[in-house]
């Protein structure tokens, strides 16, 4: 009994201990959750009685960003574009020398065959010709022989002259001794050497070659035809040379180089046919003559480019070059020396140009323009090799105005350095 009783002591003693132990805790959590809200509205009350306020400083220039390239002073050469007209530099009306009937056509003898010079492209009946020769060959025989028998009888005159032992004048021996009668028989012998001479020529005319390296641009008679001296047989066109017939300013004329009388080549020029061979390919020529007369419309200089083996012939890798094309021509002219090359774009005002000095600011410069190209123009001063010129937009211009490019680093803005608008801080004493 004793012991039952004090085990019931015991645990009621226990558990009112854990009664009390609980409720302590739930009062220590309370007091701790009424302080952290005490402690969170003052600090509102703190922020909301003293708000942080804004020091506005003067706004400095910003840097524009710009793009520049360096400025290089080196030796060009002059390219001077222009437009061009294929034309043939020999051309000719192929003629009969003699007449009769063709009586052989060369299978090549139709527009856009080719001939080497010495070809034969028809043929004339012989035949007439051929007797004439044998004609004249007998006349010559018989003229020979007349002056064989001549010189003979001017032995015998000349013996009975000295039998004869008496003086003669001068006109009378001559006669006596028959110098008059042999000079006649020579002079007959010179006209049928002649005669058979033209009859041999004639012969060789009847069959027609071609007289230079040629092509057929067009036949005016066929097998079979009769033809008479000067009768047009065809139209060739020389294939060693073509011209290229181009307009140049009057002002660029001075850049091109003519060939002179101690074989100095003139101009290299290259001939372009886009629509035909594509935009990169080109000829290779090189200036002849300088036209004599301006060109009608846009009064301009004419010069001629001569462009050898045009249609390929001994190069079947290079493309033809055909009659009357239209093409773009790019003369290599004279080199200029010291002279800075700057693109189209980067020209301001037509003679300006803008200028990132060292302290990156904006600098306007005049130039002065030697030479335009199309794309570029090349100036001979107003700028210095290593220069940093602008070749982006700025829109407002203004000498002296700060710049900086992509690779330059950002200010950032801020109270230490006096631009832009200061960070806020906040300020205490009641305010």
């Amino acid at each position: 009994m004793t012991t039952s009783t004090e085990k019931t002591i015991a645990s009621n003693k226990h558990g009112t201990g854990s009664l009390v132990w609980r409720w302590l805790g739930r009062l220590f959590r309370f007091c701790l959750a009424l302080l952290v809200i005490a402690a969170s509205g003052g600090i509102a009350y703190y922020w909301v009685s003293n708000p942080p306020t804004t020091e506005r400083r003067p706004r400095g220039p910003e840097a524009i960003l710009v793009e520049t390239t360096p400025v290089e002073i080196d030796r060009h050469q002059v390219i001077i574009h222009a437009m061009g007209t294929v034309k043939p530099a020999r051309e000719m009306q192929l003629a009969s020398r003699v007449s009769g009937q063709i009586v052989e056509v060369s299978p090549n003898f139709v527009p856009g065959g080719r001939y080497e010079a010495g070809s034969q492209l028809l043929k004339i009946d012989p035949k007439d010709y051929e007797i004439a020769v044998r004609q004249q060959e007998g006349n010559l025989t018989r003229m020979e022989s007349d002056v064989r028998i001549e010189m003979g009888q001017q032995q015998v005159a000349r013996r009975e002259y000295e039998l004869l032992g008496d003086e003669i004048g001068g006109g009378d021996e001559a006669l006596l001794l028959r110098v008059p009668q042999l000079a006649a028989k020579k002079a007959a012998v010179d006209v049928a050497e002649a005669t058979l001479e033209k009859a041999r020529l004639d012969l060789e005319r009847t069959a027609i070659n071609a007289p230079f390296n040629a092509i057929i641009h067009s036949r005016n008679v066929e097998l079979g035809a009769y033809v008479s001296p000067g009768s047009s047989l065809a139209a060739m066109i020389g294939t060693d040379v073509f011209w290229v017939e181009t307009s140049v300013p009057v002002d660029e004329l001075r850049h091109i180089t003519l060939p002179d009388d101690h074989d100095e080549a003139g101009s290299e020029a290259r001939v372009y046919h886009p629509a035909a061979w594509g935009p990169d390919t080109y000829r290779t020529g090189s200036v002849v003559k300088l036209l004599p007369d301006l060109e009608p419309r846009g009064r301009m200089g004419r010069v001629l480019i001569a462009v050898e083996n045009p249609l390929g012939a001994s190069d079947p890798d290079k493309p033809p070059l055909l009659l009357d094309s239209f093409v773009r021509v790019r003369i290599l002219g004279s080199d200029m020396e010291g002279v800075a090359e700057i693109p189209r774009t980067a020209l301001r005002g037509g003679d300006y140009v803008w200028i990132m000095c060292e302290e990156n600011t904006l600098d306007i410069r005049e130039v002065e323009i030697v030479w335009s190209a199309r794309d570029v123009v090349y100036v001979a001063s107003g700028v210095e090799a290593g220069e940093a010129m602008i070749i982006s937009g700025v829109g407002t211009p203004v000498p002296g105005m700060p710049l900086r490019t992509e690779d330059m680093p950002v200010e950032v803005e801020g109270p230490g350095n006096g631009r832009g608008q200061g960070q806020g801080h906040g300020k205490g004493g009641g305010r």
